[in-house]
């Protein structure tokens, strides 16, 4: 690792670093390392050398879990996390509000965002329904079940980042009905018709029917969001996911072989009562899945989902219910691969 690197990390903000301290008398000033800088200057070095940006290279460094890492997580400066994780929300297109929120920007004129965001969120969706059909349907995203419900949810999507006041209450309640294609029957018809008539009343009167629905916040407001949150309180959040996706081979295996434990009932138990904790730990096994260079990625997506002022209030909540289930983690592995040895003995075609 090169000095002009290190300088480079260093104003970035990335490397814990003691303050300066003047000379006296004209001398000048001089800084010190810290402890601290080796484990992090040694954990950057390793995530920088395919020359990735050094946000990413931050993200991925305070994606991993600090037992695993040298405590190199726990010491990132908050302030190079901060400014990675604001970088990733400007970039990355992971959300499907997200990419149309970028088309928008990216529009030449007013005139033409519309159009932009229409494009992108329809592309986004035909996208996401053919990976469904190849690889299933990736945890924690709503992927449509057909192309009229792909068109549906991005005529939705496009309406919560452009405002459904942009939209008429009748292209609202087609798009309701080409996403419920369940109800393509008379007793359907009757509630898109009544659905039909009370929204053109409403239109009516001059108003939107649809213009009291929640916007997607825009990418200013999601970065002031994120910037509210105490550091500890990222760093916390950010140790349970972790801890999730750590555990998350352990109860794919369990479950998959039907090995019964009493502490994997338990999170089981929980997740059939909790559709929260239940999308955390789906999402965790997805990412559990993907090699460490991608990983990152949806780890960052995850924790920013996770660190949302709806979401945030209630985490605590949903992922103690868990407790004391993932305590020990490196013990349930080993009563997973215990019990499993012991079922593959007795059962001749257990390979």
């Amino acid at each position: 690792m090169s000095w002009a690197k290190i300088r480079r990390w260093r104003e970035f903000g990335a490397l814990p670093w003691k303050k300066q301290q003047g000379l006296g008398r004209g001398s000048g000033s001089t800084s010190q390392l810290l402890p601290e800088t080796f484990p992090v200057a040694q954990a950057l070095a390793l995530a920088t050398v395919k020359k990735r940006p050094l946000e990413q290279a931050v993200l991925h460094v305070f994606s991993t879990r600090p037992q695993t890492c040298a405590a190199a997580p726990a010491l990132l400066p908050e302030r190079a996390v901060r400014r990675a994780l604001a970088w990733y929300m400007t970039r990355h297109d992971s959300h499907p509000l997200a990419v149309i929120e970028r088309a928008v920007r990216s529009a030449g004129s007013p005139d033409q965002a519309m159009n932009a965001a229409l494009e992108a969120a329809h592309r986004y969706f035909r996208k996401l329904y053919r990976q469904a059909k190849q690889k299933g349907h990736p945890a924690g995203t709503a992927v449509p079940d057909s192309l009229a419900d792909a068109q549906a949810l991005a005529t939705f999507a496009v309406a919560t980042v452009h405002g459904f006041e942009n939209f008429g209450a009748d292209a609202i309640v087609e798009a309701v009905s080409m996403s419920l294609p369940e109800l393509a029957d008379e007793y359907g018809a009757q509630i898109f018709e009544q659905m039909s008539q009370t929204s053109r009343e409403v239109e009516s009167e001059g108003e939107n029917p649809f213009s009291r629905r929640t916007r997607w916040p825009s990418l200013p407001v999601r970065i002031q969001s994120m910037e509210r949150i105490e550091y500890p309180l990222i760093c916390a959040v950010r140790d349970v996911l972790a801890l999730f996706v750590e555990a998350s081979p352990a109860l794919i295996v369990a479950r998959n072989e039907g090995i019964q434990d009493p502490d994997v009932r338990h999170i089981e138990a929980i997740r059939s009562s909790n559709r929260r904790t239940n999308d955390y730990l789906e999402r965790a096994e997805a990412i559990s899945r993907q090699p460490a260079e991608r990983a990152w990625k949806d780890f960052t997506g995850l924790l920013l989902n996770a660190c949302t002022p709806p979401r945030l209030l209630t985490f605590q909540e949903d992922v103690t219910a868990l407790d004391p289930a993932l305590d020990d983690v490196p013990g349930l592995y080993y009563r997973l691969l215990a019990s499993y040895a012991r079922t593959a003995a007795t059962s001749p075609n257990k390979v």
